[in-house]
Order: structure tokens, then sequence, then C-alpha cells
């Protein structure tokens, strides 16, 4: 009964979720009348919140990007909204190689995360075409020594009467290994699709791919999902932009599945079957073995939808962005696994981008 609710309501959630995709794919295709053959920038900067926007880096152009995630604000002014805990901070330059292809390079602290990422503008908006493509590709690196333990494949340890030799079968039993490099890299691929709806509303949506070298047990490698975000313009130089990735799996919290699954919400293992008829079989046992497993079950918890509220604003060849998240994360090929803090408690976090384009254009002309 339990396995068929769960069932029904996945089932809801893809509908939904494809039909979201559905109606945003039908404004991105809806054709607009302007003036001009070519449609003006749909974005402020060649980036969203998070995701690459498709505005290209210009020919010999360098954009450089600071981006700041502090901590959770949940403590308010006694961690001064989460800039006490700390920041996740990535910076990066992106140089236009043609007026459509850029290469760029990116260090992120969360994992000593180093990604090398490209753009490519395939097509833009005009009067004739209905919306702009780009592709976007990232190889990321986590750098920062990572140990897993791949589970106990002993069920039971006997004592040697030795403490090394008791020691050593443990470590048999937990399988702890050291991921190579080659286990801590993860590619993406993505399509940019946006359209500039008219002067004040622009929507983008990046269909993205992501593999993984290695995951948690009971995790695939493989990973699809999609990121929505847009902007709304208030005056010339400010935009409100929006940005949310939505995506059938997320990554769950812990290190097992199965260690996690058999925990109840009072993080008390669960009593198993053959507990249960050994030790449990009378009325007040079955009872206890009844609140301790059902009423006390709890779903596995996973990250969560990440979703981000900002505003740019434009001055002096920069754009800054500020805003409200509960994603700590920056690398491109990490946004899958799911956001670190959950909005419907009301934990989210404030960070800030900051980016510099440097013209390259005029030094030729100079020598």
């Amino acid at each position: 009964m339990k396995r068929s609710i769960k069932k029904f309501y996945l089932l809801k959630y893809y509908y939904l979720y494809y039909k979201i995709l559905f109606i945003i794919f039908f404004i991105l295709s809806s054709n607009t009348i302007y003036a001009q053959n070519k449609i003006p920038s749909t974005f402020m900067g060649s980036s969203l919140i998070n995701m690459p926007s498709t505005r290209p880096v210009d020919a010999e152009n360098l954009e450089v990007r600071f981006n700041h995630r502090f901590g959770s604000t949940k403590k308010g002014i006694y961690d001064l909204f989460g800039l006490d805990e700390g920041a996740n901070v990535a910076i990066s330059m992106d140089y236009g190689i043609t007026k459509k292809f850029s290469l760029g390079l990116a260090r992120i602290s969360n994992l000593k995360t180093y990604e090398l990422r490209t753009k490519y503008a395939i097509l833009t908006q005009t009067t004739s075409f209905p919306f702009s493509i780009s592709f976007h590709g990232a190889i990321g690196m986590e750098t920062e020594a990572q140990k897993v333990i791949l589970g106990n494949y002993l069920t039971t340890v006997n004592s040697t009467g030795n403490i090394i030799g008791d020691a050593y079968l443990k470590k048999l039993n937990y399988q702890e290994v050291d991921l190579s490099y080659k286990d801590r890299t993860s590619y993406l691929a993505s399509f940019l699709i946006s359209k500039r709806i008219n002067d004040t509303f622009s929507i983008q949506l990046s269909p993205m791919y992501v593999h993984r070298n290695f995951v948690k047990p009971n995790l695939s490698n493989d990973r699809i999902g999609v990121s929505i975000g847009g902007r709304i313009k208030i005056t010339k130089t400010i935009d409100f932009t929006f940005e949310m990735f939505q995506m059938p799996k997320r990554d769950y919290i812990g290190t097992n599945y199965e260690t996690v699954d058999n925990t109840n919400a009072d993080n008390i293992q669960m009593i198993s079957g053959s507990t249960i008829n050994s030790s449990y079989s009378n009325p007040n046992g079955l009872l206890f073995a009844y609140y301790n497993n059902v009423y006390r079950d709890k779903a596995v918890p996973h990250l969560y939808t990440p979703i981000s509220l900002g505003f740019d604003f434009e001055a002096g060849g920069h754009v800054f962005q500020i805003f409200l998240s509960n994603n700590k994360t920056m690398a491109h090929t990490q946004y899958l696994r799911g956001a670190d803090y959950d909005i419907y408690k009301k934990d989210i976090l404030l960070g800030f981008n900051l980016s510099r384009v440097f013209s390259f254009e005029n030094v030729k002309d100079l020598e």
C-alpha cells in the first residue's frame, strides 16, 4: 500500500514536471515581432545567478568573476546572517576566443574544485528565429582528499584475540578507500535556450546532463535536470533575476542509503524481522515494534530543490548580483546534486557575484 501511494505521487510529480517544461518551451517557441532583425541582448551579463546565460563573452574579451555564498541566515544577527560561517568562494575567468566561442577556468573553495568550461553560441534570437541557443560544457575535478566506506561485507567479525588483528578485520569489513582524482571528476553538457519576450521580461531554459565517475551507494552516475531562470527589468541598470533547478532525483543526506533508510525519526535502528520473531513476539513487544518501525518511520532525507532570487546592478563595466538562495554550491557539475538548505524551514543564505570585463581588442591596434 505504502509503495503504491509512493508510486502514485512519483507519477504525479513526473506529469507536473514535464507539463511545466512543455509550457516553458511553448513560451520560448512563440514568435515576437520586433522592428530590428537582431534582438537586443537577453540578459545583462554572461551568467544568471548560477548557470551561464546565452549571452556570449565577446571576442578578445576576458570576463573575471568573483562569487560568494555565505552560510545559513537561520541564526540571525548572532552569526551576522551567515557571514560568520565563512563563504564558499569561486574565482573564474572566461575568455572570448571568437564572438561565439569562449573558454574558461574556475576554482571553487568547496571540495577545492577546479572547473574547465566552454560556451558556444549556436543561434541568436532574431525576428525570424524565436530564441537564442548556446551549448555549455564543463569538466570539474574535486582535488580535496575524500574517503568513503563502501559498506560492511562481513555480517559478523569474530575477535582474533589480538588488537591489531581485530582492527585489520574491521578495516576489511568496512572497506574504507581513498577516492582517486578520476573518481572525483565529473562532466556536464547543457543547452542554454533563452527568449527575450519583450523589453521587460526574458526567460531561459537549460536542460542538463551530468556524469559523475563515482557516487554513493544507491545513486546513479548519470543525472538529468533543467535550470529555469529569467529576469525582469526594473530600470535601465537594475534587473530582478530568478533561477531554479528541477531534477527527478537528488542526492540523499548521509553516507549510506541502507543505513539511513533503516533508521527511524528518532535516529533509532529499525528492528529486524528475525529480532521481532525472537524477542518481540508478545503483544507489548509487537506494539513497540510497530511504533518503532512503522509509526516513527521516516523517508530517507534528500538534498533540496535549488532556488535563487536576487537583483543585478550594472555600473561602470561591472555587473554586481546580490541574491538569496538555499544552495551553497557553485561548481556547474554539482548543481544537480541538490541544495544545502530547506527554504520551507526558512533556511537560506546570502550570496553575491561580481563580474568585470576586460577588452583586449584595442591592444593589437596599439601595437
